[in-house]
């Protein structure tokens, strides 16, 4: 029987060698170099271990996404959903395996950044050895694949990758990725359906950390061609098909969610000929930034949006295009397959963060768009020096020397932008230094000021913003919320309109449009300004709840019940489980207060009521109105308490609600009584106020040390009964 004759590259000067001494080097010498590997991706990012979380899309992901702040098999499910219950998919982004990770990181040690950035620097380290076992399995020789790898470890456009928590999408969709393209290379080779089912795996996965990864059947047809398989056989035995299939459906996906966040933006859409401008940008960009990693910001300045601008940069990038075809069409025939492979592998590796597609915000360029894609570039440069050390005795020197010291070169540069990234002031401060102007970053300052209460400084760093950009949709966003922040609701309102008429999401303006409404009175308006958010998108429970909070402001009972029973018919199944059994087992006093036992069943989201607290307290423009809402959330809150009580009581096992959570739940409620006592100091009801830290104390002993150095207790602290609470 004749034998299926393998198509190999050829041999030429710029294809790989064949490894003709496999077995020479010891295991214990590919370890030594798998640690050195591993080490070299590593300590270049030592500093980002001491980071802290930052202002930029780690709240959305992270510190304010109750998604993630509690791992059971309901929440891990509904991770996955595109129409989630638990809150909406963060900016609009479907990575539902890269929020998994989050939920485990903060299950083990809740909001401490330490083990969120080591997970991203471990994934760097695998990523790194990834490489060179994917180049291995191009029929790369050692020399070659271990340098690509170590170029890929000290890259400085890496560590925005690395160090930002929130792009953990980068490097575990690289992680799979890499993983599903040597799975693939294995089944090539071996033809055990094993390798190509755990290679879909793998790519699903990829797919699910991040959209990017929808151009991977275009990379493994690549690696394909590269290793001499013609097109034909693809015809024949379509084994990318399923690949290809994965790719549209994830498409699909990513385009449903972009659009139904408002992150498709018709107004950025701009035309063909604006898109390739950018495209052509970007990629001129990463070449230079890939020889010469200098001047690395967070935010890159791009080119003014002008016809001569587009013209310019469109031809150069289509004469650019031209040339590499041509070349690499004329070199793929001669045999000399790495240099188009390289070229071709970036820019399709690329295509999805290159702004030919309109999604999301289109001028934008970013170092953490390089991190797949620049493996291309990447080995053409391992190859070059591998080039020189073998020529000759002094391009050996020549070519280590080289090497050596563009590896160290890169590791510090790596070492030195990593501390950039050390919280939110450095960062933004590092962009403003390269970009006084870059609004991105003057929005980072403005809204870290905001979070610290620091609204005069939130104020100057906004007009600087609008001065900037006065079209922009965050900036106008960001100055509503600092309006909101300063009691001034005209302004507030003001501001979102025209962020709303520039196309604002509804995700980022119905939230803070049925705050305006309610703090102005207007409690059916903030219901409806809900209720228009939840007909656009996924009707999330807790925004039921939210619009049930608003009825009980005006006693519309029945309203309030309808939006409880919306919300629980939505909730996960242990909360709807336990609002089944309360609605069984209720005492006859319960069954007669129907909206009573519904705030019970979902007192996970209700225990959380006392965030609106906290923000209430910033409200001392309106001490009556901050007063009345702390008295509801006490009245409320109190009685879902009790309803759980007493169906525990009812029940023969350990009942709904665990001693631990109703301690928890304690806690919570001690912080509206504590906030509320702060209010009533400073209005002149003493004794109110020495009754309310009392039942603060009472549910939470900690608040103790809160209270001895609170400057709102000033006016009781020489009072005999606070120094009682002080020492009880």
């Amino acid at each position: 029987m004749a034998r299926r004759k393998r198509h190999l590259p050829a041999k030429t000067n710029l294809s790989v060698d064949e490894p003709s001494a496999e077995g020479r080097l010891s295991w214990r010498w590919t370890l030594l170099g798998m640690v050195a590997l591993a080490l070299l991706a590593f300590l270049p990012f030592l500093p980002v271990l001491r980071a802290e979380f930052l202002d930029w899309d780690d709240p959305y992901y992270i510190t304010h996404n109750f998604r993630i702040h509690q791992l059971t098999w309901a929440n891990v499910a509904d991770l996955f959903r595109l129409n989630p219950q638990l809150g909406p998919i963060p900016n609009g982004q479907y990575t539902p395996l890269v929020e998994l990770s989050l939920m485990i990181e903060h299950r083990l040690v809740g909001l401490q950044p330490w083990l969120y950035h080591l997970t991203n620097v471990l994934l760097h380290m695998a990523n790194t050895l990834l490489v060179c076992a994917f180049l291995r399995k191009l029929r790369a020789d050692r020399a070659w694949a271990w340098l690509t790898a170590a170029l890929f470890a000290v890259h400085p456009l890496h560590v925005e990758s690395v160090a930002w928590i929130v792009e953990r999408k980068d490097v575990l969709c690289a992680f799979f990725c890499l993983g599903a393209m040597i799975l693939y290379l294995d089944f090539r080779a071996t033809r055990k359906t094993r390798y190509v089912v755990a290679s879909l795996v793998a790519a699903t996965c990829a797919l699910l950390s991040k959209p990017m990864a929808v151009t991977l059947p275009a990379v493994l047809l690549l690696c394909d061609l590269y290793l001499g398989r013609p097109l034909s056989d693809q015809w024949k035995r379509p084994w990318l098909a399923p690949f290809a299939a994965l790719s549209l459906l994830f498409t699909a996906i990513t385009w449903h969610t972009h659009a139904s966040y408002g992150i498709i933006r018709a107004a950025e859409a701009g035309n063909v000929f604006q898109n390739m401008t950018m495209a052509s940008w970007n990629f001129f960009w990463f070449v230079g930034k890939t020889l010469w990693p200098l001047g690395l910001s967070a935010y890159v300045p791009v080119p003014p949006d002008t016809p001569a601008t587009a013209v310019s940069y469109g031809l150069a990038f289509l004469g650019v295009l031209a040339l590499v075809a041509g070349l690499g069409w004329g070199a793929w025939r001669r045999g000399l397959r790495l240099l188009p492979f390289g070229v071709f592998f970036f820019m399709v590796a690329f295509l999805p963060m290159s702004r030919l597609v309109p999604i999301g915000i289109r001028y934008m360029v970013a170092d953490r768009f390089f991190y797949l894609p620049g493996i291309g570039f990447l080995l053409l440069m391992a190859h070059g020096f591998v080039q020189c050390i073998r020529s000759s005795p002094r391009g050996r020197v020549a070519g280590i020397a080289g090497a050596a010291a563009l590896i160290l070169f890169w590791a510090g540069l790596s070492f030195a932008q990593s501390r950039v990234w050390r919280n939110s002031e450095t960062l933004w401060d590092a962009v403003l230094r390269r970009a006084p102007d870059a609004f991105v970053a003057l929005n980072g300052k403005a809204f870290a000021h905001l979070n610290a209460s620091r609204l005069d400084e939130a104020a100057t760093y906004l007009a600087r913003s609008l001065e900037v950009d006065p079209d922009s949709v965050e900036t106008l966003a960001l100055r509503a919320r600092l309006a909101y922040r300063q009691g001034d609701l005209a302004t507030a309102h003001r501001y979102l309109e025209a962020a709303e008429a520039k196309g604002l999401s509804p995700l980022m303006g119905a939230d803070l449009k049925a705050k305006l409404l309610s703090l102005a009175g207007d409690h059916r308006g903030a219901i409806l300004a809900l209720s228009a958010y939840v007909e656009i998108t996924s009707p999330a429970y807790w925004y039921y709840y939210k619009m049930a909070w608003e009825a009980l402001h005006i006693a519309e009972e029945p309203k309030a019940i309808l939006c409880l029973e919306q919300a629980q018919a939505l909730m996960p199944p242990k909360q709807a489980a336990l609002g089944r059994f309360l609605a069984q087992n209720d005492p006859e006093w319960l069954r007669q207060n129907q909206m009573t036992r519904l705030l019970a069943a979902g007192i996970d989201f209700f225990a959380d009521v006392y965030n609106f607290s906290q923000e209430i307290h910033l409200w001392f423009s309106d001490r009556d109105r901050a007063l009345k809402e702390y008295d509801l959330i006490i009245t409320h809150f109190g009685a879902a308490l009790d309803c759980w009580r007493r169906a525990r009581a009812a029940s023969s096992g350990p009942g709904p609600i665990s001693s631990i959570e109703e301690k928890n739940f304690e806690r919570k409620l001690g912080i509206v009584f504590y906030n509320r006592a702060c209010i009533l100091a400073n209005v002149g009801k003493h004794d109110a106020a020495l009754e309310s830290l009392s039942k603060a104390l009472e549910r939470d002993k900690g608040l103790q040390a809160n209270a001895r150095n609170d400057l709102d207790f000033a006016p009781v602290r020489d009072r005999p009964e606070f120094q009682a609470l002080m020492q009880r």
